[in-house]
């Protein structure tokens, strides 16, 4: 199967219809969830990355196109949001490996042999990748592909359930986004964990309806996802200090563990300002208004 660049889906194409537009875009996210799981059982990171974005984008569609055939799309998003979490796990020993190599960098493991230290590192990937590997051969995981299989073998056209355009259907889901980042940015106080991992993830769903939606709708909705886009991944970096920061907790207490937690603040503080520098941008009034303008009208069409 041919792979798209895992960053830049197609978007809607013109005068697609809804039940044409779910088929191809969720035959295009699989494509890549299956050529990445070969490479994700032996270790890779970054296919292991490029396969959840994949399913988080999955979980975005089925939330759009819920009315084309809401019984197939819920489940899908259950079961993909279960394997996601599943595959946290590898991500947090990706995490314990980079606090391994900053702690090795701040003098800290001096008094261990170096053929020590690269068992360790070696034991934690060994480790990683078994994580991964149990993931992809999970139940759920199973489960997800038989359903894409079944469901994808079947043309759209035999799909005849009428709903609303996907233009139409996209902008619906976009205000309720929208607003939901909205309501967490008031609440964020001063981004300590909870709250701003809870504004990434409403980012982060903004960031994909962009992806796949915003080419169609025009300048507005472009500069604001591409706004959104820079602001989420700004604080997904900061939510990968905030783990690391809980881990090097367990870290030797020396003067290299507090080297490290003074780097992962500092870090912490310069991804904080990149967030922040973006959402200005994204939440410009005149941008804001021209974009709800046109959410609002597009909304407001019964198809």
């Amino acid at each position: 199967m041919k792979q798209s660049i895992p960053g830049h889906p197609t978007p809607l194409r013109r005068g697609e219809r809804a039940a044409e537009a779910l088929h191809r875009m969720l035959a295009e996210q699989f494509d890549i969830v299956l050529d990445n799981v070969p490479i994700a059982r032996r270790g890779s990171v970054q296919a292991l990355h490029d396969l959840r974005v994949a399913l988080r984008r999955m979980r975005t569609l089925a939330a759009v196109f819920d009315p084309v055939d809401p019984s197939f799309l819920r489940s899908l998003d259950r079961r993909a949001a279960k394997e996601c979490d599943r595959m946290g796990d590898a991500r947090d020993l990706d995490v314990w490996i980079a606090l391994f190599g900053d702690l090795e960098k701040a003098g800290g493991l001096k008094g261990m042999p170096r053929g020590d230290r690269q068992g360790v590192v070696q034991e934690l990937q060994r480790e990683r990748t078994r994580l991964a590997a149990r993931a992809l051969s999970g139940s759920t995981f199973k489960r997800i592909q038989r359903m894409l299989w079944e469901y994808l073998r079947q043309p759209a056209q035999s799909r005849p359930r009428p709903s609303p355009p996907p233009d139409v259907l996209a902008a619906r889901r976009i205000l309720v986004v929208r607003k939901k980042i909205a309501k967490r940015h008031a609440q964020a106080g001063r981004y300590s964990s909870r709250p701003a991992h809870a504004l990434r993830r409403s980012g982060r769903r903004m960031r994909y309806l962009s992806e796949f939606f915003a080419p169609q709708m025009g300048p507005a909705a472009q500069r604001a996802g591409r706004w959104i886009t820079k602001a989420q991944a700004a604080l997904g970096k900061v939510h990968d200090c905030d783990n690391a920061l809980e881990l090097s907790r367990e870290l030797p207490g020396n003067h290299a563990r507090a080297e490290v937690r003074r780097g992962l603040k500092k870090r912490r503080v310069a991804q904080l300002a990149k967030f922040k520098a973006a959402w200005q941008h994204y939440a410009d009034p005149r941008l804001q208004q021209a974009w709800l303008k046109q959410l609002e009208t597009l909304a407001a069409h019964s198809g």
